[in-house]
């Protein structure tokens, strides 16, 4: 969990706790911080996916390169 989703999560407690959440609006908010978590997961491993793919692309070689350059 990354720190924007822990203050969300504080915050939310907080105005659980302090009574300015109807039992309704906490259920909700407590799903919709949980489904950010879930997204939140799903950016980092499809960043890794991504980079981990593009760094597999055949790389060309600097003789090759020098050469097609002139």
């Amino acid at each position: 969990m990354n720190d924007t989703v822990a203050d969300l999560a504080n915050r939310a407690k907080l105005l659980k706790e302090t009574g300015q959440l109807s039992p309704e609006a906490a259920l909700l908010v407590e799903q919709l911080l949980k489904e950010l978590e879930t997204v939140n997961r799903q950016n980092i491993n499809l960043r890794k996916a991504a980079l981990k793919s593009s760094s597999k692309q055949a790389r060309m070689s600097s003789k090759l390169k020098d050469a097609l350059m002139e």
